[in-house]
């Protein structure tokens, strides 16, 4: 009761400040994302209904002086079916924007996960290609949003666009010892994009002593013409502890009819250094069908297959349940029917 009461509380709220405060510049946001799941697990079946990242969140900006526009964004997950904590915290920050680029200081996505978000097409939901790309050792490495961050995004030139972020990582992960080490991370990305086409590059170099130490490289493109879209991606992590060094590659399509949308990704893992038949294979099918802009209704079929010595998981982040295999080489599938709502 506790937990939905906060929750209507803050919905509530939310409605409050955007009618009452929209003149001052803020806005309200967000979306509901609900799903119901059949799973195929390594224990057995299992019917589940998950929340899927849904979110609310209020930003702003304000005209400054010498040119300068003062933005902010706080946005909170929300567990709809009140399972976990209330109120969560996806990004925020408080920053200045100019002419010559944004700069962001707080909690926010790294340049690295937000241009592999360009590579799926089942997001936040039981497809997600956050199960394999950036997940390493059975677990996501490289798709992270870093706190005591600043990011730096660039204005577009000639379509180009730089993002670069440091972090100081996390002030509770800290180990009195190892003081005098490098810690945190740097995440950079630079895109080109244009009318039906982008291509990019990221990169990420993390230092958390107690999780993860290493870098990770990302590549990849996307195209539309017509109805049809395409991306690809190929990414390399390589870790300096060698528990999670192996390259990753996938394609996602996506082809519109009317507010019908169909939808198929496939993603591949590659073995781990010098650990045969650790990889595996990701694929999703799917369709969307909007009934007005801010409606979606949807289904997925999913499943991830998994090597002798593999331990790939379904819905690696974003989903609200994460399905892990019970021993190596297990294999996972499910099918989702849900519906969003964005205001």
């Amino acid at each position: 009761m506790k937990k939905t009461t906060i929750l209507f509380g803050a919905f509530t709220a939310g409605l409050v400040l955007s009618t009452a405060s929209a003149a001052e510049g803020i806005t309200v946001y967000g979306k509901a994302n609900v799903s119901v799941d059949h799973m195929n697990l390594s224990a057995g079946e299992e019917t589940a209904v998950a929340s899927n990242s849904s979110r609310i969140g209020f930003k702003g900006d304000k005209a400054l002086n010498h040119g300068f526009t003062g933005v902010w964004k706080f946005e909170n997950e929300i567990d709809v079916m009140a399972e976990e904590k209330p109120l969560s915290a996806r990004n925020r920050y408080l920053g200045l924007k100019h002419d010559v680029g944004t700069v962001l200081v707080g909690y926010h996505d790294t340049p690295y996960k937000s241009f592999g978000g360009k590579a799926g097409v089942f997001h936040d939901s039981i497809g997600e290609r956050r199960g394999i790309l950036g997940a390493g050792n059975g677990d996501n490495k490289f798709n992270t949003r870093a706190k005591n961050s600043v990011l730096y995004i660039s204005p577009k030139v000639a379509g180009i666009e730089l993002q670069a972020m440091g972090s100081s990582g996390d002030d509770n992960d800290k180990d009195a010892s190892t003081a005098g080490d490098s810690r945190g991370m740097k995440s950079f990305s630079l895109l080109y994009s244009g009318d039906s086409f982008y291509a990019g590059l990221a990169y990420e170099d993390q230092k958390n002593l107690t999780a993860t130490q290493g870098t990770g490289t990302r590549a990849g493109f996307g195209a539309k013409f017509g109805g049809t879209a395409i991306n690809a991606m190929y990414e390399i992590l390589d870790s300096k502890l060698n528990e999670f060094t192996r390259n990753a590659y996938g394609l996602s399509v996506v082809q519109k009819i009317g507010d019908l949308s169909l939808k198929a990704q496939t993603f591949i893992a590659e073995d781990y250094k010098d650990v045969k038949d650790s990889g595996a294979l990701l694929y999703a099918v799917g369709a969307d069908y909007k009934l007005d802009k801010d409606f979606t209704l949807y289904a997925i079929y999913a499943a991830v297959d998994n090597k002798d010595k593999g331990k790939y998981v379904l819905a690696g982040s974003g989903h609200g349940e994460k399905y892990k295999p019970n021993a190596a080489g297990d294999d996972l599938s499910g099918f989702s029917m849900g519906m969003t709502m964005s205001f």
